[in-house]
């Protein structure tokens, strides 16, 4: 990665291709091939293959001052298939140079969904506890941008009120020590970690479907 970073050019890439392939590239694949079986216990229709739950290597340079072509960081990610990553939520395990972190969320902010998901917490607020709850005990922080003066129709705990004022849902773990990724615990931190979160995964997912399938009716 550092490598890349400091020669972020064509050249380089081609003649160092394969050395990306042997110390990145495969390394990642074998750690989704790892987890896939657990990621379909915890959702049945998830995208397993590697070539699709792994960041690609070319950056998107249409939009940005950046013109570097190649990405100095991956990221694992994996969401229901079928369906475009702002619309569901997904796990994710991200590495950088600098650190690793991984959790839950969804791509950016999902109006819908989260309307979705307010109405819930109004209906039962006590359900929140048992959330909040497993994500301290596993080491996970909310995180997102939330609405300044959003105010829900009945009273709500200030956990409850943190929840419903989100614009977007993110669960994500950091401060993990970096040299895990060169540990075949990693992938077995993850499978504990990826699979205490899925009874939110299954709240996040059944309120996406719901908005995804009223866009649909509309």
């Amino acid at each position: 990665m550092l490598d890349i970073r400091f020669n972020n050019n064509k050249e380089f890439m081609n003649t160092n291709r394969e050395a990306y392939i042997e110390n990145l590239r495969m390394p990642f694949y074998e750690l989704i091939d790892t987890l896939a079986p657990y990621m379909l216990e915890i959702d049945p229709l998830m995208e397993i293959r590697p070539s699709k739950c792994l960041s690609r290597i070319f950056r998107d340079t249409r939009f940005t001052r950046d013109k570097s072509p190649y990405r100095d960081h991956h990221w694992v990610a994996f969401r229901r298939r079928g369906y475009k990553k702002e619309k569901v939520p997904m796990y994710w395990m991200e590495l950088r140079v600098e650190n690793i972190n991984w959790g839950l969320g969804f791509w950016g902010p999902n109006k819908t969904a989260m309307d979705i998901i307010r109405l819930r917490i109004v209906n039962k607020p006590n359900e929140l506890s048992k959330y909040d709850e497993m994500l301290s005990k596993n080491g996970f922080t909310m995180q997102g941008d939330t609405y300044k003066r959003l105010k829900p129709p009945v009273e709500l705990s200030a956990s409850a009120l943190r929840w419903y004022s989100s614009k977007e849902l993110l669960f994500i773990k950091n401060e993990i020590d970096p040299m895990i990724t060169f540990s075949p615990e990693l992938a077995d931190v993850l499978i504990k970690d990826f699979t205490s979160l899925k009874p939110i995964y299954d709240m996040m997912l059944d309120s996406a479907l719901s908005a995804v399938e009223s866009r649909n009716i509309r």
